[in-house]
């Protein structure tokens, strides 16, 4: 399967998903704590469908604020009926284009996470297929911009997953283990994936992410 195969596959896991949530869930909080499930979705979306003069349009609209614009535009997008949000994300399958600058391993990423923002939220869990998990872990990994500082994150330490044949980090680092969503939800920046990892590296991972 290559990667453009793997965003189809997580975006139908997704639209499966958004088909079954109640009204309430659709409003319920998630680990992007500024975004409801319909804020999240919203984002995602628009993700997958915008184009570069649009893009730029948009930031240049926000005075170049750019994690203004990203949480603005998903709030608001997020206001549209459940029903328009459910068949905007589904038309996305099949879709091919990124944001400027992403390609299609980091959309992919950006949009499995944020499923699990979603699911971990709710209580929603799900066995994420491996292959689909370890290119999300490998392209996080090495992630060092500002919005997903993950390289900096795990900067010292060697994360090991205990479902999954991964590892990643300094050899002779630091050791933090668990299963392969928890450390990468972890170098994403999530506090909630903490609880589910051991080893003397957590802590240090922890003050990064808090912090």
């Amino acid at each position: 399967m290559d990667t453009w195969e793997m965003v189809d596959a997580e975006r139908t896991d997704l639209a499966d998903l958004t088909d079954s949530l109640t009204p309430a869930q659709w409003d319920a909080p998630t680990l992007c704590t500024a975004w409801k499930v319909r804020d999240v979705v919203a984002h995602v979306t628009e993700g997958a469908t915008l184009t570069t003069g649009k893009t730029i349009a948009t930031v240049a609209k926000y005075g170049f604020r750019i994690n203004k614009m990203l949480n603005d535009e998903a709030i608001n997008g997020g206001a549209a009926p459940i029903t328009d949000l459910q068949a905007h994300w589904r038309a996305t399958v099949g879709v091919r284009r990124t944001p400027p600058g992403v390609k299609a391993a980091g959309l992919l990423s950006d949009e499995l996470i944020h499923q699990q923002d979603i699911r971990r939220a709710l209580g929603i869990p799900r066995q994420i297929p491996e292959e689909r998990l370890r290119v999300v872990l490998d392209e996080t990994a090495k992630t060092g911009s500002g919005f997903l500082p993950a390289k900096k994150r795990i900067k010292g330490l060697h994360l090991r997953a205990t479902d999954i044949d991964w590892e990643k980090g300094d050899p002779g680092g630091t050791e933090v283990t668990g299963p392969g969503e928890a450390l990468l939800m972890a170098m994403a920046g999530r506090p909630a994936a903490l609880d589910d990892l051991t080893g003397p590296g957590v802590e240090t991972l922890r003050a990064r992410i808090v912090n």
